[in-house]
């Protein structure tokens, strides 16, 4: 709760520091001299830290401009840093009063609501900010906040999508649309639960969550036990074979790979993945086959060109291959798929007696082994949880391969 607290009160200092350069460009024109220099005073003491000061300052400009609601703005901003909450809510409430469009004066007023616990007067104003500002991403960002802590997920999640759209690097709105996701997930999860615990899906959603903490027979367990339940429900079997292929049975993830083929002759991620898995395991003529169908099926797995590549290299046809590794290069020249990919067109050219080409293909290995070292500190041994993302080889064994007469 104190570093919740630390952080809104930075997050004020930020938006107090911005609309004090903006306030003061406004007294410009309509304040007196003596108003001007407290403005001044107020903004260099906001800067500072010292909002006792900064309080002292503003409250001079409102006595000396009573019509001046960007002198009530800076004063309500400056109380609440003071820790001043009644004083800054009234201070807020006169800056609207003299100019309701005032931008920023209800995003800040509906933060002193929320950090008084009064979030239906918080969404409120936070609502009508977003009214004056459709551009403000943190006056979204704050209804979503506020939504969290009135216990309400779902309600939050469409004005943090919001704030994303407008604002999609800030780490604050990304932290928040996170957890809004996941307390809606859980939420619906919890009633899964209360529905039915035994449920197909509940085996499901259990068996994704040990995926995701790397808890491979946990997670075998709770998928042999929704797949004896669904059998031909696509997807399942899918899954169980990631977790067979991470925890190392070969047999059995191809074995369920082909399962789910049958429940679904659609399922190109399945072809892809079968495909993979049999041309790293010695059944070249097979994988090609499959990762064929694959990219026909779906051209946006733009990874199995990498391992079609590799089938037809142990195939010797040689052409097609580099044809292949081409496409995984072009489809994303900076990932781990291309710096394996120009490893080994630099096998084939070498096999071809093109030095040139070789030479060629694997400075480029290189010069993207050493920009990504620091990235690949251990093998990339298990399957992740990119629906289409299998385990690249590690560089560093490419290396030694690269260097072996």
């Amino acid at each position: 709760m104190q570093q919740r607290r630390l952080y809104r009160s930075l997050l004020l200092a930020v938006g107090a520091a911005v609309l004090g350069i903006e306030c003061l460009a406004a007294a410009q024109a309509v304040l007196d001299q003596t108003a001007r220099q407290a403005m001044q005073q107020g903004g260099e003491a906001m800067a500072a830290g010292n909002f006792n000061v900064a309080v002292a300052a503003y409250a001079r400009v409102t006595q000396i401009a009573p019509a001046f609601a960007e002198g009530y703005l800076n004063l309500g901003l400056a109380s609440f840093q003071a820790g001043s909450m009644d004083d800054a809510k009234n201070a807020l409430e006169k800056a609207i009063q003299l100019k309701p469009a005032l931008r920023g004066a209800s995003l800040f007023l509906g933060i002193v609501a929320f950090r008084q616990n009064r979030f239906k007067d918080a969404e409120t104003l936070l609502q009508s900010e977003t009214r004056l500002d459709p551009r403000d991403a943190k006056a979204f960002m704050w209804l979503g906040v506020c939504r969290l802590a009135a216990n309400d997920p779902a309600g939050a999640i469409a004005p943090l999508d919001k704030a994303y759209a407008l604002d999609p690097k800030d780490i604050d709105i990304l932290y928040h649309r996170g957890r809004a996701y996941l307390l809606a997930a859980n939420a619906s999860y919890d009633a899964m639960l209360k529905l039915d615990r035994n449920s197909v899906r509940v085996h499901q959603v259990l068996g994704q969550a040990y995926a995701q903490a790397d808890r491979h027979q946990e997670a075998i367990g709770e998928f042999e036990l929704a797949v004896k339940m669904a059998p031909r429900q696509p997807g399942l079997h899918e899954e169980l074979a990631d977790q067979y292929w991470a925890a190392g049975d070969i047999d059995k993830a191809a074995s369920e790979y082909r399962n789910e083929l049958e429940a679904d002759p659609f399922a190109a991620t399945s072809m892809y993945k079968l495909g993979s898995l049999l041309v790293r395991n010695q059944n070249p003529a097979e994988g090609v086959q499959f990762l064929g169908r694959a990219i026909k099926a779906d051209p946006t797995i733009t990874d199995a060109h990498y391992y079609l590549g590799d089938g037809l290299m142990d195939l010797e046809q040689d052409q097609d291959a580099i044809g292949e590794f081409r496409q995984a290069i072009a489809a994303d020249p900076a990932n781990d798929r291309a710096m394996s990919s120009y490893y080994r067109l630099a096998q084939i050219y070498h096999k071809l007696r093109d030095p040139s080409q070789a030479q060629a293909a694997m400075q480029n290995f290189m010069r993207m082994r050493s920009a990504n070292q620091a990235r690949h500190n251990s093998v990339a041994a298990n399957i992740v949880h990119k629906r289409t993302e299998l385990p690249v080889e590690d560089p560093e064994r490419a290396t030694m391969m690269a260097n072996t007469p």
